[in-house]
């Protein structure tokens, strides 16, 4: 292979490495440094390394050394043991891995393909971030100014200094092709979505389990409102406001109560329902060295006091200046149209009707630039704030996004409705925003990745020196592989799920919140959501590096905020109801406050119907319940059976030694001696 050098610096693996975990490192880096970490991740863990397979590639085109890591399958099955990864069973249920019962799970005839591959790469990023430091690694070779303490994790720390640029998964190209045929021919079916599980891990299957979802559940709301197009003629002008506004509230209501049921049946039959990982300290985390209770390690710690301090004195205020000036662009964007209105008026150009939408093609352009801007200032201010855990850092992150998200986009929108309380500008309002956000979107999430991609691989192909040939010396990583790892370095870092979600919040808030006044939103979402579907799949396969395999039941906290949206949707449809034409001349003939009295009670039983529905829609579906309280009660038996038979096993034992001791009283008497000097 053209520019490759593949180092003898393992010495434990085998012929039959399989490379799954590629390491990359910085340009230039000594090789020291390199032959450090090798080390680490080879040595036993005894002495605080990983215990895998592993091997350095030298890329004399870039001048970069790589680290191909693997593992032996007895290390991966007591590694899966340990984190308590779910099979199934040959009685058709899930468990957890033992090594005791291995042989009565199903596919345990060939241990080598047991584990997939996807679980086999997750258990390598597990056991690569349990590298520890010892006493005598006070500071990483060739960077003597960053130091280590006992027992930090040195994977994590190289990738928060810039030594490690990249830890990715290798694809498997012969799973990547079948899943590829099985994703674009049945792109909804929940046999595909299993294969993504299977292949890319549950976090990953659960996004798309859920965009899936909810693209089945735009369908009605999309029909209505196309069909909505052809009754507006035979009503006047916002006639069918109040319709649309009872029917957001309960489909929005049973989308989220069904999906909760869905989601139940994908964890339990991906293995994910009712566990909570430990979690470890993020690398970024730092504060005052002590001993963490649980796990008897070193190990930063920060006070809350210091945490809470930095939220409420820098981030809330942060947060706030941030709204306010989503607020003051809001003003200028309607001083703006206003501006632009009387030129129209003056002048009255042919093109005049194009005119018009300029400011809120403008304003929604704006919109998208200060979410972008607003992100790169949440995720710093994520960072200053030192959260612990990942999971903690993620919903902190999650709740800033949202909220500002929130505001950005459907202050205008608020301001309109109530304040200027002309239906007819909020509907164009609603148009153009949510088309010309999706718009943007598609372009910036799908067209603009590939033509990277297709860039990197045309540049990277121009400075290949074919004549610079390879030598592999033990032959540990084929030349297949490392073509392979070449084409992957050349692809984009998938970030994860959380721009997807927040695409669809938004998406959601628009439908609930305005679609009684534009009832096509859901049609238009629809189409997109299509669209979404396809574009994310062809990502995943085509343009994004493997991401690792993540645990989880759900979508997490992104749920609570699909319900606080569902609930406001209850008071924005209520008031826009009271905006209609039919219920303003009712205020006319009965007079305002007995409408309004009328509307608090409308509101009210649609809030009691979304908490009935909810409560009548069950979360978890009977059968999962009652499979996985059978589960619960098996291994509670095998434990039981178990501990019997160490009891039984000792009686014996015991047993044994007073029949041998009545045999011989004088080797008893011994005994009795001995025991008799012990104070």
């Amino acid at each position: 292979m053209a520019g490759r050098h593949v180092q003898n610096t393992n010495r434990d693996h085998d012929d039959n490495f399989q490379s799954l975990v590629v390491i990359e490192f910085a340009h230039g880096l000594s090789a020291q440094t390199v032959e450090w970490i090798l080390q680490k991740i080879t040595d036993g863990q005894a002495v605080g390394g990983a215990e895998l397979l592993a091997c350095s590639v030298w890329d004399q085109n870039i001048g970069e050394s790589l680290i191909h890591v693997g593992a032996s399958s007895s290390r991966l099955l007591m590694a899966a043991e340990l984190m308590e990864i779910k099979k199934y069973y040959k009685d058709g249920s899930l468990r957890e891995i033992s090594l005791a019962d291995i042989d009565d799970f199903m596919g345990s005839d060939e241990l080598d393909e047991f584990l997939t591959m996807a679980e086999k790469q997750k258990i390598i990023l597990h056991e690569l971030e349990t590298v520890r430091s010892i006493e005598a690694d006070n500071v990483i070779p060739g960077f003597r100014n960053i130091y280590l303490y006992k027992g930090e994790a040195i994977i994590s720390r190289c990738c928060a200094e810039g030594i490690i640029v990249n830890c990715f998964a290798l694809h498997d190209k012969e799973e990547l092709g079948r899943l590829t045929a099985l994703w674009f021919s049945n792109i909804l079916s929940t046999n595909q979505l299993d294969q993504v599980n299977y292949y890319f891990g549950e976090k990953i299957a659960m996004y798309f389990a859920f965009l899936s979802f909810y693209i089945t559940y735009l369908i009605p709301p999309a029909i209505l409102g196309f069909l909505s197009n052809f009754l507006d003629p035979y009503f006047e002008g916002f006639e069918l406001v109040p319709l649309f506004c009872v029917f957001n509230t309960v489909w929005a209501t049973i989308l989220l109560e069904s999906w909760k049921r869905t989601s139940a049946v994908h964890a339990y039959r991906w293995g994910t329902i009712n566990t909570e990982p430990f979690e470890e300290a993020r690398a970024q985390y730092y504060g005052v060295l002590a001993v963490n209770q649980v796990t008897g390690r070193l190990e930063p710690s920060y006070s809350d006091w210091m945490r809470y301090a930095k939220y409420y004195c820098f981030s809330v205020p942060v947060i706030c200046f941030s709204l306010t000036l989503a607020l003051g662009s809001m003003l200028f964007y309607f001083w703006m149209e206003e501006v632009m209105t009387k030129h129209l008026e003056r002048n009255k150009p042919s093109y005049s009707f194009l005119l018009k939408f300029v400011p809120t093609v403008v304003y929604t352009l704006l919109v998208v630039l200060m979410n972008m801007v607003y992100r790169k200032i949440a995720i710093w201010i994520n960072n200053w704030e030192n959260h612990r855990l990942e999971s903690e850092y993620e919903n902190h992150l999650i709740i800033k996004l949202a909220l500002f998200y929130f505001a950005n986009c459907y202050t205008s929108l608020f301001y309109v409705a109530f304040y200027q309380q002309d239906l007819v500008l909020l509907r164009r309002y609603v148009a153009a925003q949510l088309i010309t956000q999706q718009f943007y979107q598609q372009i910036l999430d799908s067209l603009i990745p590939y033509i990277l991609y297709r860039y990197q691989r045309g540049k990277a192909g121009k400075y290949v020196d074919p004549n610079s040939g390879s030598q592999n010396q033990r032959n540990c990583v084929s030349e297949e592989i490392m073509r392979q790892t070449e084409d992957e370095r050349l692809r984009m870092n998938y970030f994860g799920t959380l721009d997807d979600y927040v695409k669809m919040f938004m998406q959601f808030g628009y439908i609930t919140l305005f679609s009684s006044v534009f009832p096509m939103a859901a049609f238009w979402s629809l189409i997109n959501n299509c669209t979404e579907l396809r574009t994310d799949s062809f990502k995943m396969c085509r343009i994004f590096r493997r991401p690792f395999s993540r645990p989880t039941a759900n979508i997490g906290i992104w749920l609570l905020g699909f319900e606080i949206i569902s609930i406001i949707a209850v008071i924005t449809n209520c008031g826009l109801m009271y905006m209609s034409p039919r219920v303003q001349k009712y205020t006319r003939e009965y007079g305002p406050l007995k409408v309004i009295l009328v509307f608090f009670l409308i509101e009210h039983v649609l809030i009691f119907t979304k908490l009935a529905l909810s409560h009548l829609i069950d979360n978890t579906p009977e059968w999962v319940r009652t499979a996985v309280a059978a589960v619960d009660y098996q291994s509670k038996q095998a434990w039981r059976e178990q501990r019997s038979r160490k009891a039984q096993e000792h009686l014996e034992q015991h047993r044994l030694s007073q029949r041998m001791s009545a045999a011989n009283p004088t080797a008893q008497q011994s005994v009795l001696k001995k025991r008799a000097t012990k104070p």
